[in-house]
């Protein structure tokens, strides 16, 4: 029925709302109860609402039931006074949706509705006529509410029709969508529709609209065809790019249209499956909040904070400006434009309401202004301005920042200058104020990576913006006055910097470049730092190299060598001694010559002792340059990499190439190459000048960064200057294996190949673990037939065993993963891979490896032939393995095929913990409450259905696809059955239809031992199967037998007759015919004995059928089912007849 729909609905918006936190009180009406014995011999019950509710009522069982269609609150306890010859007791439901009242005899139930009051007569079972009616103070009421209705329906008609409001409209065009974005009222509905690229609106009103100023402000590409006010409503047909995806959403303001480009054609990830889609990759990846931010995310979520906000080159939305956060700017107003002509020049003037940061730069043939202002700026008040120097004029709103771009007739100077409130663009050399230069610094930041730096003051926030041109994104620091510009171009490795007329513009060439903004500064960051070269940042780099060369050396080689002795102790004393007899204005100088002595013998923990004395007492000596360089070199030396690129960044210092040399050297162990190679490049000179002993230490390095690099001939060279050294420095297989490097990155893969299978063996343990890893690597991608894949794995487990720590590990583990992967040793790659998350949590091979394996695993359990493997076996590596399981859908359709495994190997506590886990944890909505169906028909399955209904009840939404709503109500009418509570479960089915309905509804009366209505529900589920020569099913034998012994149970004779009569030819055919038989005999004289064997088969098992029957209608919402064990013998005859031995 109807109203007991609207009772489970009604439910689900109260689990709903206690979720949120609100009371069921909150949300229940209220009702007053009232009783009393009618003259005309009958009782009657009276209900007063305070608002519309829908009431049924029936009598079961010598109870009325009355049901509510939402909770109410009613006080039902004077009812057994007022009506004490018709009612004994009454009763409450729990969720206040219904009142139970015990008659005191048999009664008959009449329900009458009127409004917010209701009426129940409890008639006698011999009334006889006319039916009570209501009363006639309640018809007379009635009939005033008609009347009055009547009476103001009359008034609309003749009420003049009200003026159309007016419909509002703007466009934006970003990234990956163009939005058409109405201003309608509140109660208009639109109804959009796109076929073939026609897009027709259509709202429910008609509206005020002008199409000639729609016209003007849809994107490129996009046409109103035709607009209209018929039949009540307002339509506009526009024609639009084909293939083209449409969604809309209502808003505060009014109505949202997308129009989305169509997703390009890429490979299936595991990111896409989670959304559902490919997803382009066509679009450089957003940085998300964090400073740390990964590629390939979407900026829209981003807020600004004051700290680090980041942005990001481009995104499938909006892109979110970044900036401190200001007042709330107040409601906005429209951007006043004039302008100037004055000879061939002119000026553009914006006056705003309030101060506004703006940025401005030039391209040949464009000029672009960025105002970050909620203000409005008009189209139409700029067209006709300068005409002979503008040609055309565009405006559009991306993100909070109004973007103009004035397409030029000729190549113009430009200057942008401000004046208080205003902004005013001049064209010509003759108009505007000069600007202040910005240029931009290298700095490292706090994780020791490499940033630029471009000081603004004034900074009101980064935006970024779509480039229209198909060309990289573009992001915009915009500025208060007074005007700041960036004199002259710079291009670097990942980005650029464009002149500009004020203000910052930043052109990403690489897809995960950061855009930071800081206190009065932008910075440019990419994940594991930039490469920007020392000489590449300054504009002033001739007076940096003029002092670089005026600089005199940090280490002196001649110096240095003489400091070197045998008798390091005698030495140390000495100083030891003058440090002690010192005078306090020598004390800071002698103790620097014992940390140069320890440094320069290699005892760099004793040297640090005196050197951070000296610079913790004297304060002269904190701007030291040998002292600062000293504290850098003893943290190179004890690897210390933080520490040291923290030291060799002091002012003093950071600018000199030398320190650019040891800088490079930490940069190179840390993996950061790129930057590595440029420090070495700069300082190679003085490299040369260096003692043979740190030649020996940085050569390697500069060989490594510039093969790193693919820069053969720099390797080249370092590698003919360390063949030159001595053999005790550098020692020949450490050499050996440079040169099968080089010979690798040339391209010559055999030499490489026999260089490095000659170290396999070779007495450097480090040596012969990168030879090894390495040759398998270049086996592996060339294909060689040398190195086979059971050899390849040989290495790598003997070097993952033998080398313990650093690159070789790490690359050694995640080649060795991908090897065991090949050869499907699946318990083994999953191990390499957790060993690598444990011991290099942080690595960026780790990271690549985890990923790796995840898209392996989930493989694995997708994959098809899953089957092969061994269903003990997969279940034990997903058990084993969890970590690995995919984010999102894919790891959820997993996490269900594995709970069906579960099941079908008979372990329904695991297979009820994986999903019980997935439901609580990974998951929300309409996913988790399907979730909720699987888990409950496997609670039911392992006989606890009050875990069942647990599940469906905490999962209960209102808004549920109709056919899950339906799954979940029988699961949850079963799992009632199964906790005795028959009438629940009874009513939940009320109304509902169907074969699988038909078997629950069976189970329910059998299980509640309503063995009459059973008898009768088997009965109907087995229809004309009687008739016809074709032997019954197994399914239908079993139906006959519960049918006869439900029968049985109540004493039914007639009914047992009746299925006699019809079943017992078929049954005579089938291994039940004697069972069959003896309880349905003709033979009274052992009536007890016959119900002594029914009682005994009484606990047939139905659940096997009805959760058959509901897998069969409901296969998306139900996991596996069991099969039920077979008997040793199908034949084995029925117990004996009492009686008969």
């Amino acid at each position: 029925m109807r109203i007991l729909r609207s009772l489970s609905f009604g439910i689900g918006l109260a689990a709903m709302s206690l979720a949120l936190g609100q009371s069921q009180s909150a949300l229940a009406a209220n009702a007053e109860l009232r009783g009393e014995a009618m003259q005309a011999g009958f009782g009657r019950l009276a209900f007063t609402f305070d608002e519309p509710v829908t009431t049924r009522a029936r009598v079961s069982n010598g109870v009325l039931v009355v049901g509510f269609s939402q909770p109410v609150k009613v006080d039902p306890s004077r009812i057994s006074r007022e009506l004490p010859a018709y009612v004994s007791l009454a009763r409450v439901d729990p969720d206040g949706r219904g009142l139970r009242f015990a008659l005191a005899k048999t009664y008959r139930a009449n329900l009458l509705e009127a409004g917010d009051r209701a009426f129940i007569d409890l008639l006698p079972e011999n009334w006889v006529g006319q039916l009570p009616g209501l009363p006639p103070e309640v018809l007379a009421e009635l009939t005033k509410r008609l009347r009055l209705a009547e009476s103001r329906a009359r008034d609309t008609a003749r009420a003049p029709a009200p003026e159309p409001k007016p419909l509002g409209f703007r466009s934006v065009r970003l990234p990956t969508l163009d939005r058409l974005m109405f201003n309608a009222p509140a109660e208009a509905q639109l109804t959009p529709r796109l076929d073939n690229g026609q897009l027709t609106l259509a709202f429910d009103q008609p509206l005020q609209l002008e199409a000639g100023k729609i016209r003007s402000l849809l994107p490129a590409g996009f046409t109103l065809e035709s607009t209209g006010n018929e039949g009540g409503g307002t339509e506009l047909v526009f024609s639009v790019p084909k293939e083209r995806e449409l969604r809309s959403f209502r808003e505060d303001h009014g109505w949202t249209v997308d129009l989305a480009h169509p997703a390009a054609a890429t490979a299936l990830t595991l990111s896409a499956l989670e959304a559902g889609t490919a997803a382009p990759r066509s679009q450089p990846a957003a940085a998300p909040q964090a400073a740390a931010a990964q590629p390939k995310t979407t900026p829209a979520s981003a807020a600004a904070t004051p700290a680090t906000p980041l942005a990001a080159p481009a995104a499938p939305a909006a892109p979110a400006p970044v900036a401190a956060p200001a007042a709330v700017d107040p409601a906005p107003r429209d951007i006043i434009v004039s302008s100037v002509a004055n000879g061939d020049g002119g000026r553009l003037d914006f006056r705003f309401s309030r101060p506004t940061g703006a940025a401005a730069f030039a391209e040949p043939g464009l000029v672009t202004l960025v105002f970050d202002t909620r203000d409005t700026l008009d189209p139409d008040r700029l067209k006709g301005l300068l005409p002979a120097l503008i040609r055309d004029v565009t405006v559009t709103r991306e993100a909070k920042v109004t973007v103009l771009r004035l397409r030029t007739r000729s190549q113009q100077i430009t200057r942008l200058s401000d004046d208080g409130a205003s902004w005013s663009l001049s064209f010509g050399e003759k108009l505007g104020k000069p600007a202040s230069a910005l240029a931009p610094r290298r700095e490292t930041d706090e994780r020791g990576q490499t940033v630029v730096a471009v000081p603004v003051p004034g900074m009101t926030g980064v935006h970024w913006l779509e480039n229209r041109d198909g060309g990289a994104p573009m992001a915009v620091a915009t500025a208060l006055g007074p005007t700041r510009a960036v004199s002259k171009p710079y291009r670097f490795v990942e980005f650029g910097l464009p002149q500009t007329a004020h203000g910052i513009a930043v052109s990403a060439l690489a897809d995960d470049v950061m855009v930071r903004a800081s206190t009065d500064a932008v910075e440019i960051a990419r994940n594991g730092g930039l490469v920007v070269s020392l000489d590449a940042d300054k504009p002033n780099e001739p007076e940096k190299k003029a002092t670089d060369s005026a600089a005199a050396p940090l280490l002196d080689a001649q110096r240095w060598s003489s400091l070197r002795t045998d008798d390091v102790r005698a030495r140390t004393q000495e100083l030891l001694r003058d440090v002690a007899d010192a005078s306090r204005g020598r004390k800071s100088e002698a103790r620097l010559a014992l940390a140069r002595f320890l440094v320069a013998n290699e005892m760099l923990p004793e040297a640090a002792g005196p050197l951070n004395a000296l610079l913790a007492d004297d304060p002269a000596m904190r701007g030291n340059r040998e002292a600062l360089f000293l504290k850098g070199v003893i943290a190179t030396q004890m690897h210390r990499h933080a520490e040291a690129l923290k030291a060799f960044d002091a002012g003093p210092i950071k600018e000199e190439a030398e320190i650019g040399l040891w800088r490079a050297l930490v940069e190179q162990r840390l993996g950061r190459n790129a930057p590595a190679l440029a420090g070495f490049r700069r300082a190679e000179t003085t490299l040369d000048g260096y003692p043979p002993d740190l030649q020996a230490q940085f050569r390697p390095a500069m060989a490594r960064a510039a093969l790193a690099m693919q820069d053969t001939l720099v390797a080249e060279r370092q590698i003919a200057h360390l063949a030159e050294l001595s053999a005790s420095l550098v020692p020949a297989e450490d050499l050996a294996l440079l040169q099968a490097m080089l010979d690798d990155a040339s391209g010559r893969p055999e030499a490489a190949l026999n260089g490095y299978r000659a170290l396999f063996e070779a007495v450097s343990r480090p040596v012969a673990a990168e030879a090894q890893l390495r040759a398998v690597k270049l086996a592996r991608a060339e294909k060689r037939p040398e190195l086979s894949v059971d050899e390849a794995a040989a290495r790598l487990e003997t070097v993952s065993a033998i080398w313990r720590g650093g690159e070789i590990e790490i690359e050694a583990l995640a080649e060795l993963g991908r090897i065991y992967a090949q050869q499907q040793r699946w318990r083994d790659a999953f191990q390499v891979a957790r060993r690598a998350n444990e011991n290099f949590p942080d690595h960026p091979a780790t990271r690549l490896l985890h990923d790796e394996t995840a898209q392996r695993f989930e493989a694995l359990f997708s994959d098809p032939d899953i089957e092969k493997l061994p269903r003990l076996e997969a279940l034990a590596l997903f058990y084993d393995f969890k970590e690995f399981l995919p984010v999102g859908r894919r790891g959820d359709e997993i996490t269900r095929l594995l709970a069906d495994r579960l099941v079908e190997l008979d372990l329904l506590d695991q297979a009820g913990d994986i999903l019980h886990y997935q439901m609580e944890k990974r998951l929300n909505g309409a996913a988790r409450s399907t979730v909720a169906a699987r888990l409950a028909m496997i609670r039911l399955m392992n006989r606890r259905p009050a875990e069942a209904l647990q599940a469906l009840v905490s999962t209960r939404l209102a808004e549920l696809p109709g056919d899950v709503k339906r799954a979940r109500l029988l699961l949850e009418a079963k799992a009632l059955s199964d906790l005795s509570r028959t009438d629940q479960a009874l009513d939940l089915l009320e109304g509902e239809s169907g074969p699988e309905v038909d078997r629950l509804h069976a189970d329910i009366l059998w299980n509640g031992r309503r063995w009459r209505e059973a008898g009768e529900a088997l009965e109907r589920i087995l229809g004309e199967s009687w008739r016809g020569e074709a032997p019954l099913g197994d399914g239908e034998r079993g139906d006959a037998m519960r049918a006869a012994i439900a029968y049985a149970m109540s004493d039914e004779a007639l009914s047992l007759d009746r299925l006699r009569t019809k079943f017992a030819g078929k049954m005579a055919q089938s291994p039940d015919a004697r069972l069959f038989a003896f309880v349905t005999g003709a033979s009274r004289a052992s009536a007890a004995d016959i119900r002594e064997v029914a009682r005994s088969a009484a606990g047939s098992d139905t659940m096997q059928d009805f959760l058959k029957a509901y897998r069969k209608r409901y296969p998306a919402f139900s996991s596996a089912v069991r099969d039920k064990p077979q008997a040793d013998d199908a034949d084995a005859p029925p117990p004996p007849r009492p009686g008969q031995g």
